[in-house]
């Protein structure tokens, strides 16, 4: 199945129902992506979609549909999962150019009411399915997806198959990390290849495949997945960093767990916003030569401190944003 709208791609939507369209195609797209994992709609264009929607409801706030995807988590298409998330597990607010970068540092110092002191973390956006794992003692006991935010699926099935969440760590630590999970290019083409012996179609592309695999139970084969870690949350009383992300990030390295620090693009402490727009150009010349997918740069506050003051709204944080690349063929 083709997914199309009637207005064509990044063009206002100018109807009411060139807008129903727009709002049912998005949550066909999260139904498909965040059920079988087979949505033909990439991240970004679904970014682009729903910003569309968005534009339109800002315009005509009279004809704004309940059923929008605009304010929610995984578009409004992900029911209530079986377990409460620890700590809400949002989505990230957009940028698509400098000009959005800067006006995304100019409503963080509005809402700190004063310049950022503590600088700016930057770290490549994994293109794959946020994921939740929980550690006690040291064991990982749990894996919870996203779902809608507040509650996900528990998928511990997947327990033991995830490069970077080891089922045992180091020492005996309490804590959830937060991340993405997702198929590497080489693990990618040889989940196809296994798929392909047992009979099985291949992936679409890699997103929708760690996304289905996540979630598959019973195949009689195993598909080997990665994940990165880019948050962390306190467990059982357990004491994490209480400075900045970065250490955080450090912390949970140390513990076993792997990070976005350990990939090609790298974990990045700079101070201004020029700095981060050279850290965005310089991950996205990396971009056709890293190991896996990502479809933009992430962007945060670094002291934690900022980040409580910053706050977070309904859908997202206001501390952090992602900046979103141009959209690649899907491979």
């Amino acid at each position: 199945m083709t997914i199309t709208t009637t207005a064509p791609a990044g063009s206002a939507l100018t109807t009411r129902d060139e807008y129903a369209d727009a709002i049912g195609t998005a949550i066909r797209a999260s139904a498909a992506y965040y059920g079988s994992g087979d949505s033909l709609l990439d991240d970004a264009s679904f970014d682009l979609l729903v910003s569309l929607v968005q534009a339109y409801e800002e315009r005509y706030p009279e004809h704004t549909d309940p059923a929008s995807p605009t304010g929610k988590v995984a578009g409004g298409a992900v029911p209530a999962g079986e377990v409460a998330h620890t700590a809400a597990m949002l989505s990230l607010a957009n940028a698509f150019d400098p000009q959005d970068l800067r006006d995304w540092e100019a409503s963080v110092v509005r809402r700190l009411g004063a310049p950022v002191a503590g600088g700016y973390v930057v770290e490549p956006k994994l293109d794959g399915a946020s994921l939740a794992a929980r550690y006690e003692g040291g064991r990982l006991v749990r894996l919870v997806t996203r779902g809608n935010g507040t509650s996900g699926e528990d998928v511990s099935h997947a327990i033991g198959t995830i490069v970077g969440l080891p089922e045992r760590l180091a020492s005996d630590v309490s804590f959830e990390v937060r991340g993405e999970v997702l198929l590497a290019t080489a693990q990618f083409e040889r989940a196809n290849e296994i798929r392909a012996a047992h009979g099985a179609g291949a992936f679409s592309n890699a997103r929708n495949g760690a996304a289905g695999t996540l979630r598959a139970k019973g195949r009689p084969y195993t598909v080997e997945m990665t994940f990165w870690a880019f948050g962390a949350v306190e467990l059982d009383g357990a004491v994490l960093p209480d400075t900045s992300h970065a250490q955080v990030m450090a912390f949970v390295a140390a513990a076993g767990v792997q990070t976005a620090a350990a990939t090609p693009a790298g974990l990045t402490v700079v101070a201004t916003v020029a700095e981060v727009q050279e850290q965005v150009d310089r991950i996205a010349a990396l971009r056709a030569r890293l190991p896996f997918g990502i479809d933009g740069v992430v962007v945060k506050l670094d002291r934690l401190a900022e980040q409580a003051a910053a706050g977070t709204g309904s859908r997202h944080p206001h501390w952090a944003t992602a900046y979103k690349l141009a959209v690649l063929p899907l491979v």
